[in-house]
């Protein structure tokens, strides 16, 4: 009896862990579910628009050797229509149009000719250039920056 004891207790601590595993699976699957829909109600507050910067911005960009390149840009913001500092924000907008194209010229100009060319610079400039603005005017509204132009020679 004693060895189908420690048999039944064995078997009694397996089936234990399998239910623990499957519980804790089942939880977190459901807590998972519960964030994405979080998230996705977050995701339907945004409503985008397109906002244009105007004329593409020339500036000049170094390699490691120290040569000069040049990088032309012309950009648009992907801008949260529904967030309540949308207002402030247009309203700012124009009238801070010479220092957002400064921001964005000093931001080109922090990078190298080799940042420039590998396959993800657009979208790294392009977070860089909204979270840029986005500390300059003090806001949150920008989601976005779109590259009508990226040429880097």
């Amino acid at each position: 009896m004693d060895k189908k004891f420690k048999i039944f207790v064995i078997i009694a601590i397996v089936l234990l862990g399998v239910a623990i595993a499957v519980s804790t699976f089942l939880l977190l699957n459901v807590v998972n579910k519960g964030e994405d829909v979080a998230v996705n109600a977050k995701e339907k507050k945004i409503k985008l628009i397109t906002i244009d910067l105007g004329d593409a911005i020339t500036s000049n960009v170094y390699d490691e050797a120290g040569e000069q390149h040049i990088a032309r840009v012309s950009i648009s913001f992907g801008v949260n229509q529904s967030s309540k500092q949308y207002k402030k924000f247009r309203k700012n907008f124009d009238s801070s149009k010479i220092i957002i194209r400064n921001e964005i010229i000093q931001g080109i100009r922090e990078q190298t000719y080799e940042m420039m060319s590998k396959t993800d610079a657009q979208t790294k400039l392009g977070d860089e250039i909204a979270e840029r603005i986005n500390k300059l005017l003090d806001t949150q509204v920008i989601q976005e920056v779109y590259f009508g132009d990226f040429f880097v020679q």
